[in-house]
């Protein structure tokens, strides 16, 4: 509701992104008898390969100045359920009143995430993989073989933040899609090539090329949490093993980060420092009481659980 009333007044959409992270552990030994339960093998795109642990698919509300975290769901690999299910869920349980836009990598775009959100009145903005097939002239095509035949007289450029794009418009049907737009984009210092061919699919055609991108550009908050949360929230620091256990210390990070935003009313890190210092001059202060009423230490501490 504040993501909703704050888009209202800046008349934006209201964004969603969704993305997956990975909480590493350690692989035990097949000598342990009480090891985390839920974890997995599980491949990390960052690191190229496959490391133990939790994977979870986290879902974020935000505009352009704020972004919170909504839901998110453990991906068990056991349970039945991919990730895009485990989405299409979580997208159920919103409503809202203001235009929406999906946000998500190329590795969430099926057909059924797309129509779940298409049928929710949400729009779809996302990364796709170049080799998708598109229909340019009703001939089936992967994306980046149709890029061999753009030149740059074909293109435009596009200039989102600090960012140069040269970009070429196709709208038109594509795999699980009768018609929306996807743009054919590299970067204006890059040869154009297909190794650095970047392709972004709208579902909303109305939108300009620049529009396109610079909202695809939110997604970055939904990274920004990841990194926040296991550095400074340690998303991924727990040691307890039942996975009800576990559910309840992310919940308790979620809780954490939305309750940080909200003291700050800006930015994460600030309200985070904002909490800490309080609570240090709360501390300073219930000593400093307690020094001037003579109360005994031994009480103090007891109090302060260090006794």
């Amino acid at each position: 509701r504040r993501v909703e009333r704050i888009a209202k007044q800046e008349n934006q959409p209201l964004f969603v992104s969704i993305d997956d992270t990975i909480c590493q552990k350690t692989k035990p030994s097949s000598w342990a008898t009480h090891a985390i339960q839920g974890c997995d093998w599980h491949y990390s795109h960052s690191e190229k390969k496959s490391i133990w642990g939790h994977s979870l698919v986290w879902f974020m509300v935000h505009t352009a100045p704020q972004a919170f975290p909504f839901a998110f769901r453990l991906y068990d690999k056991t349970a039945g359920k991919s990730k895009g299910e485990l989405a299409i869920e979580m997208l159920s349980s919103l409503d809202v009143r203001r235009p929406v836009y999906v946000l998500m990598d190329s590795w969430y775009p099926s057909k059924a995430l797309v129509e779940a959100c298409l049928k929710k009145g949400f729009h779809v903005i996302a990364m796709l993989k170049t080799n998708r097939i598109l229909y340019p002239n009703g001939v089936a095509v992967q994306a980046k073989q149709s890029a061999r035949s753009i030149e740059p007289n074909d293109t435009h450029l596009v200039t989102v933040g600090e960012e140069h794009y040269r970009v070429y418009r196709y709208e038109g049907a594509l795999n699980g899609l009768d018609h929306a737009v996807v743009l054919l984009a590299w970067k204006a210092n890059q040869p154009m090539t297909s190794e650095h061919l970047h392709c972004v699919l709208s579902t909303d055609r109305e939108l300009s090329d620049e529009d396109i991108l610079r909202h695809y550009a939110q997604r970055w908050s939904i990274e920004c949490f990841f990194r926040q949360a296991k550095d400074q929230l340690k998303l991924d620091g727990y040691r307890v093993r039942q996975v009800r256990a576990v559910k309840r210390c992310w919940i308790l990070v979620q809780l954490a980060y939305v309750y940080s935003l909200f003291e700050s009313n800006s930015d994460f890190s600030d309200g985070l420092d904002l909490l800490r210092k309080r609570k240090g001059h709360n501390l300073v202060e219930f000593i400093y009481c307690a020094a001037k009423q003579n109360i005994p230490i031994d009480t103090v501490k007891k109090q302060l659980h260090v006794a």
